[in-house]
């Protein structure tokens, strides 16, 4: 179950963990091969993600996210990286579009 985060954001974020595939992107070329990582939260505008190796701010990210019995392909921009303290990555994405579908499961 999804637990609402308190805060003076425009969409609420959803402190939730799902799983979640991804392809890095830097200017057009895939940096790695189809990698995993969790949602730390996630709102209609975006979400936080703790990965297993170093993504850069910028980066364009395809991911597929699997919420309940549904899977949702999104596509964002990386905002923010930052090294957390067990040598993951924790980065922010930004969606460029979110599916109706998806939106509805996060509010």
């Amino acid at each position: 179950m999804a637990e609402k985060i308190l805060e003076k954001r425009k969409y609420p974020r959803l402190k939730s963990l799902h799983l979640l595939s991804y392809i890095n992107k830097e200017q057009g070329v895939q940096k790695c091969g189809i990698s995993m990582a969790r949602t730390l939260d996630i709102s209609p505008a975006g979400v936080k993600v703790e990965v297993y190796q170093a993504v850069n701010k910028d980066s364009e990210m395809e991911m597929e996210i699997a919420v309940e019995e549904s899977i949702f392909s999104v596509q964002g921009k990386v905002i923010y990286t930052q090294e957390a303290s067990n040598n993951n990555y924790i980065i922010g994405i930004e969606f460029y579009e979110l599916s109706p579908q998806l939106a509805s499961q996060l509010t």
